[in-house]
């Protein structure tokens, strides 16, 4: 394992990676006001046991990486895109399998059509080809956007309420876990920053959905049934308009990637890395 601070796109990204680097890259790119340590060793260890070196790295704007006031300096999914693109650079890696979470495959969206040379292979968890509030597909819930509220507004102990939104985010399926999350918090609340602007940019980004009908990177598309934030139809629209995008529903599951899940999307995704190596 290494990890360092590289200098892209203007700003400084924090990054640390797993595997050989002479293996192919795929870089993990984590969603709205969460750190790259939210990816867990559950999901990424597979992928390095399979032979890829995998790059994970902090946002703009969270963790270790420089934040930014967004009044002063506004920036959209676009200009998160070019980030992970000049980590890439910083990184000397011409091309790497991206999958992005939630605003993260936002962001590996943007990447793929912006610089489809760079992209092996696209996968999509748990997002969107437009934005959670696209007027032609389902919203977020109420329930949701008042924890989201209550979240930013510092008001209560973050962990508390950390622990409060992701309960809400799972789905039936598996349930939630508190003692494995309450677990999980030092890792998730690295770098916290109540300020975060990530929401903004999502929304003040431009729709991906035309574009992506012109899109030739092999794409997957994962999304579980029962997602609260972003609801099942964004990803059937994702796979929709990516051709011949592959899309795998998980049933019973929320916005979240729990353990028992993993047995079934991690073949699907090592099928689909294999193929566009």
């Amino acid at each position: 394992m290494a990890e360092g601070v590289a200098a892209a796109n203007g700003i400084e990204i924090w990054w640390q990676d797993f595997g050989d680097p002479a293996d192919p890259a795929v870089l993990l790119v984590m969603g709205a006001t969460a750190p790259a340590t939210a990816w867990q060793p559950e999901f990424y260890e597979p992928i390095v046991a399979a032979g890829y070196r995998v790059i994970r790295f902090d946002n703009r704007d969270v963790g270790r990486s420089t934040w930014i006031d967004y009044e002063q300096s506004p920036y959209t999914v676009e200009d998160m895109a070019d980030d992970a693109i000049g980590l890439l650079d910083a990184l000397s890696v011409d091309r790497a399998h991206v999958i992005g979470a939630s605003l993260g495959g936002m962001i590996a969206q943007a990447a793929a059509l912006r610089f489809p040379e760079r992209v092996r292979s696209l996968t999509s968890i748990m997002s969107t080809p437009s934005g959670p509030e696209d007027p032609d597909l389902s919203g977020t819930s109420d329930e949701i956007r008042a924890a989201g509220e209550r979240l930013r507004s510092g008001e209560v102990d973050p962990q508390d309420m950390l622990v409060e939104m992701y309960r809400l985010l799972a789905g039936s399926r598996f349930g939630f876990d508190e003692a494995a999350f309450r677990a999980r918090l030092a890792d998730l609340a690295v770098g916290f920053n109540p300020t975060c602007s990530h929401g903004e940019a999502a929304g003040a980004s431009p729709s991906r959905r035309e574009r992506l009908r012109q899109l030739r990177v092999p794409t997957l598309v994962i999304h579980g049934d029962e997602d609260p934030i972003i609801p099942l139809d964004h990803g059937v629209a994702t796979a929709d308009a990516v051709p011949d995008a592959k899309l795998i529903v998980m049933k019973g599951v929320g916005h979240e990637l729990p353990p028992g899940v993993l047995a079934e999307i991690l073949p699907a995704i090592l099928e689909h890395l294999a193929a566009s190596d």
